[in-house]
């Protein structure tokens, strides 16, 4: 589940579903609402966290995998997608902090964010490929060098938090899982203060409509080609 907490000014989103955080598609379904309800509150900003829990998240529960119709999976995929939608659109600016595992769906959480934070141990990944799933490439493409998109989406295999910050994906690094918390706080603070002007309260929109041009459709191109071969030996 998503968990809303406002904090100082600030919405905290805490991943709250041990114990690795793995999401279902119903529970994607539910962040929309959560990134209203924050839009609501008068907060300043919005931190994704998967604190205390030992990791940020461990992508989509792979159960949910088993005997998935071609119904299912676009329904399903198209929770996750208006999730992701929702955070890279909100009026309010976006910060990640990342550790343990960022898997799959995390992952591309943490790229529809606006900042991102790792502890420099982080495991970052898109393991679909592994379990005979798609998805992903097309958010990371747009924070990574192609070949390292491409790499990440075909290997299935993760990178450090280091080498995410190396790469310039991951904006800073803390110690610890209460470091990156804490920063990302702050942060966010920082963010919201910068923003709250008329003139600032309309740069994330502005920024949008610039990048998300080709995003969403790409996006869709993922989930339907996902779809098709997902729904292949199952009816619909």
């Amino acid at each position: 589940m998503f968990r809303l907490e406002l904090a100082n000014g600030i919405a905290i989103v805490h991943l709250d579903a041990p114990p690795v955080n793995a999401m279902s598609f119903g529970r994607w379904a539910e962040l929309p609402a959560v990134i209203h309800d924050a839009e609501s509150s008068g907060a300043g900003a919005i931190v994704f966290s998967g604190a205390p829990h030992k990791h940020f998240c461990g992508g989509n529960d792979v159960l949910e995998f088993d005997g998935i119709t071609r119904a299912g999976t676009l329904q399903g995929i198209g929770a996750v997608r208006d999730a992701m939608r929702a955070v890279t659109c909100s009026t309010l600016p976006s910060v990640a902090a990342l550790h343990g595992a960022v898997m799959g769906s995390g992952l591309i959480l943490a790229a529809a964010c606006d900042i991102r934070l790792a502890t420099a141990d982080a495991r970052l990944a898109l393991p679909e490929v592994k379990v005979g799933a798609y998805g992903g490439y097309a958010m990371l493409k747009a924070h990574l060098p192609h070949g390292v998109a491409r790499a990440l989406t075909l290997l299935g295999s993760p990178i450090s938090g280091q080498r995410a910050f190396d790469l310039g994906f991951v904006h800073e690094l803390a110690a610890d899982a209460n470091g990156v918390l804490e920063r990302a706080l702050t942060l966010a603070t920082e963010v919201g203060k910068n923003l709250a002007s008329p003139l600032g309260e309309q740069i994330k929109a502005v920024m949008n409509h610039q990048d998300d041009n080709a995003l969403w459709p790409a996006y869709d191109i993922e989930r339907d080609y996902a779809a098709s071969i997902m729904g292949m030996s199952a009816s619909s």
